[in-house]
């Protein structure tokens, strides 16, 4: 028994990271797919070869990090360092807390230094060369600093609270972590804008004109109420566009990137908010916190079932239950059951995209959306011919061609 579910974690974590690694070569190699007729015009000929040869390295980057991190995994799994690990943090101190804080901290720091590597090439040498990047070198350090100062300070807290329940709940494990864990993610939503967004980026109010005039009366009309509008400064760290929604109710903020205004006509960032009123007007928000809640609830109750089965540990040669070796172990087995959750929660997200543009085209113009896909597209570097079980699988936006398709339809 103790042999097959030893076999059965590690089968599951070759065969998991070797469908990731096929889904991705595949969506690779669809970038040499013929451009559909209607976004033809996204790219002209020159800037489609800088993509293919853009997305081409990212893939090869992505390909090399996903290999390290298999091989250091697997060759961790199965010659028992981890239990290694958890056996060392456990004779270091007394304290259950401190036992699992070291064992999923020392964990962390590796796969932060690595990730670091990999992340830094991915900025100064990939998106520097292709005119992506304006992060400089001393933003870069004050970035990583601050989200691993973030990460030891909400992280180590969420660790230590699941700890304490696990000890203290029983059974009940699962209903208190639940509280715990909605309770912090509304309470992310309400204040990222007000509170971890000032520590990366510089929010000013947008100014008085015809661009806040008309996103407020579109806010209006829709009987939408929005507290504030405000501009953010990427442009420091990349030329790529973006806005969006954030909190609820008397917290709504508005938050649109410099760039996003540089390389857009005011109806089409009006067309960009209009599609994100039109997600809370279908209450897509409050739909996707409802299957949201449903799905922790069901893992919470089955991370509990699995972390009490004393044979997980004794397969790995653990003398006694450890929540944090078991934590790690159930995300390893959890990957297939969270790969059809998120299949099933990003055919949902499509749908919902779909509507959102439908909802902006009414307010805007058919054209008016249109061209703002297109310009999104082209200066975020988007994929025009994804393949089918890629999007499928991982994709929470239509691809560009099919949400142009299915305004020109509408």
């Amino acid at each position: 028994m103790e042999t097959a579910i030893f076999w059965l974690v590690i089968g599951i974590f070759i065969i998991m990271n070797m469908f990731d690694f096929l889904t991705s070569h595949l969506n690779n190699k669809a970038r040499f797919r013929p451009v559909p007729d209607n976004v033809k015009d996204v790219y002209d000929k020159e800037a489609y070869e800088k993509w293919r040869a853009y997305s081409g390295e990212n893939e090869r980057l992505s390909t090399i990090r996903g290999t390290l991190f298999f091989i250091i995994v697997l060759a961790l799994l199965y010659g028992g360092h981890f239990t290694s690990l958890a056996e060392s943090v456990q004779e270091w101190s007394e304290s259950v807390y401190l036992q699992n804080l070291l064992f999923l901290g020392i964990l962390f720091f590796v796969s932060f230094l690595v990730s670091l590597v990999f992340r830094a090439y991915s900025t100064f040498s990939i998106e520097e060369r292709y005119g992506f990047n304006r992060t400089t070198v001393k933003t870069f350090i004050r970035d990583t600093i601050i989200r691993l100062l973030l990460t030891i300070i909400i992280g180590g807290g969420l660790v230590l609270l699941l700890v304490w329940l696990y000890e203290v709940a029983g059974a009940l494990f699962f209903l208190y972590a639940f509280i715990a864990v909605m309770a912090f993610f509304l309470f992310i939503n309400i204040s990222y804008v007000k509170i971890f967004v000032p520590l990366f980026n510089k929010l000013t109010p947008l100014e008085e004109g015809e661009l806040k005039e008309r996103i407020e009366k579109l806010a209006e009309k829709e009987n939408y109420e929005v507290k504030k509008i405000s501009v953010m400064d990427a442009s420091k760290r990349s030329t790529k566009l973006n806005a969006f929604f954030a909190g609820f109710g008397r917290f709504k903020h508005v938050v649109l990137f410099d760039t996003l205004l540089e390389k857009m006509a005011d109806e089409e960032v009006v067309a960009v908010l209009a599609h994100e009123i039109g997600h809370a007007k279908h209450k897509d928000t409050l739909k996707g916190l409802l299957v949201s809640a449903v799905t922790l609830a069901a893992m919470l109750v089955l991370l509990y079932l699995f972390i009490t089965i004393e044979t997980i540990y004794s397969a790995f040669d653990l003398g006694e239950p450890f929540f944090a070796f078991g934590l790690l172990l159930f995300a390893i087995v959890i990957n297939p059951v969270t790969l059809l959750i998120d299949m099933a929660g990003n055919a949902f997200s499509r749908r919902n995209e779909y509507k959102a543009d439908r909802f902006a085209a009414e307010r805007t113009s058919k054209k008016t959306m249109q061209n703002t896909l297109k310009i999104l597209a082209r200066e975020n570097f988007s994929h025009l011919t994804p393949h089918p079980l890629y999007v499928f699988l991982h994709y929470s936006h239509p691809p560009t061609k099919d949400r142009v398709r299915a305004l020109e339809s509408s």
